[in-house]
């Protein structure tokens, strides 16, 4: 029988994380800031689209978070749910050709929606989508095209798991919370 490894992926992908430096390097910043101004572009964009409205009908509780392009703000659910609806609605969101995926769509709605929640920093918002998307699209580049191939959306796959990068780099957990996230 194979020996199993003693450390986890989780665990690898989370100390690499909490020991990189805090400042970003500028090339990263620039992409991050392009990501966020997408984003919000995207939002304004669609805010009267159907399923946008839809989107917001159907989640819509009060609380201290953005919903890009509406006056009343939403509790974080709402906020990641509708953002991430507006901005991959129409299909024009980033991609990364090695998956596809739009990670912007699911890395910045819901790293803004909990920086908004927690009071964090704008440093601790690129920090977070840097992280998630990073993560989001190397997990893609495993196995490019597959996901697809298999019926699969890999930005719904591998999102998930690069946003709960992304929202615990941001937050600051520690190794272990990072892991169980």
């Amino acid at each position: 029988m194979k020996n199993l490894p003693t450390i986890s992926v989780s665990e690898v992908l989370a100390q690499a994380f909490i020991d990189m430096p805090q400042e970003l390097p500028k090339e990263v910043q620039i992409l991050v800031d392009s990501l966020i101004i997408d984003v919000a572009g995207l939002c304004v964009a669609a805010r009267h689209a159907d399923y946008v409205g839809a989107s917001f009908r159907a989640t819509f509780e009060p609380g201290q978070c953005t919903v890009i392009g509406h006056a009343q703000k939403g509790n974080v659910f709402t906020a990641c749910f509708v953002n991430g609806t507006a901005t991959h609605g129409e299909d024009y969101d980033d991609t990364f050709e090695g998956g596809p995926i739009h990670a912007g769509a699911v890395i910045v709605p819901a790293v803004l929606a909990a920086c908004e929640q927690h009071g964090l920093s704008g440093s601790d918002l690129a920090r977070g989508i840097a992280i998630g998307s990073e993560v989001m699209c190397r997990l893609c580049s495993v196995a490019p095209k597959l996901v697809h191939k298999a019926g699969f959306h890999p930005t719904a796959v591998f999102g998930a798991i690069g946003a709960a990068a992304g929202v615990a780099s941001a937050l600051g957990l520690s190794k272990e919370q990072w892991v169980n996230a």
